[in-house]
Parts: C-alpha cells; structure tokens; sequence
C-alpha cells in the first residue's frame, strides 16, 4: 500500500510543479505583451506622419492594353522549351455589381482537320466580386502542334473568343 501511495503523491506533487510552471509562463507573457504594447503606443504617440497615395502612383500597364469583350493570347518565350509551349491569356472583366459575384470559365480550343470543328484541350474555372478586374491564365500545350484559339465564357455575360494562333514544334 506505501509504494502505491507513494506514486500517487509523486504523480500530484508533479502535477503541481507542472501546473504552477505554467501559469508563470503564462503571467510572463501576459506582462511581455502588455509591455511591448505599451511601448508601441508611445512610439506611436510620439510621432504621427501622414502618407498621401495617388492613383497616379499605382499603374497597371495591363488594363491599358487590354479592353473589355476581347481576349489576348501571348507566347511565354522565356520558358518555352521544346514542344513545351506556354502561353499568357489575359482579358478585362466588368461586374455591375460589385457585391455580386462574376463566375467565369476559360477553355482552349484545338482545331481538328478530321471532324472539321474546334474540341475542347484544357478548361479552367474562377470567380471574383467587386468592380472591373484583369483575370489571366497560363495553359500550356505540350507535343500537340496545330490551330488554337481561347474562350472565355462569363456568367450572364456571354463568350468572348480569342483569334485563333498557331503552335509548331
């Protein structure tokens, strides 16, 4: 009966020491934060600057370029290796409602001399809310030369097709 009464004292004094390490620790950090947030009100209070942002500052040289209702296809040189072709699709979306969303849908187009119509290659899906947006995606054709072209399909707003391209190896 001692042995057994022994380990449990030793088991609840170590829970003891466990248990009052912890609440240091956390009365330590407690008093850590409040020190450093109260420096950091200070300092605030001490100096105050004011920034002054112009739209002018912030250009997106891809909304020049682009126009909404057209799609743009370019050829990412950099990486191209082989028959390994990527490429940038980028368009401009308009949303009437910014608290609404816009669900939109790219699919790339290969062009088959046999059924004599275009087939679906790769598709991709997205959405946003808020204004007018940039949207952009990068397919990538691998060993399938031929005649391509890019749809962008947008909820309640209809498919805007890009104009066809050719891909060699």
């Amino acid at each position: 009966m001692k042995p057994v009464l022994a380990s449990g004292t030793a088991s609840v004094v170590k829970l003891l020491v466990a248990t009052l390490a912890f609440a240091g620790a956390y009365v330590g950090v407690e008093a850590s934060e409040n020190a450093s947030g109260q420096a950091r009100a200070n300092a605030a209070d001490s100096r105050v600057e004011t920034v002054n942002l112009s739209s002018d500052a912030l250009s997106v040289p891809a909304t020049e370029a682009l126009k909404s209702g057209t799609v743009t296809v370019s050829a990412v040189v950099a990486t191209a290796q082989g028959c390994d072709k990527p490429y940038k699709v980028q368009s401009v979306i308009d949303n009437e409602d910014p608290q609404d969303i816009v669900f939109y849908g790219w699919s790339l187009e290969r062009w088959s001399p046999a059924a004599k119509k275009w087939r679906t290659y790769l598709t991709a899906d997205s959405g946003f809310t808020g204004r007018t947006r940039v949207v952009e995606w990068q397919p990538r054709i691998v060993d399938n030369p031929g005649w391509y072209r890019v749809k962008l399909s947008i909820t309640d707003q209809g498919v805007v097709d890009s104009e066809k391209f050719q891909v060699s190896c």
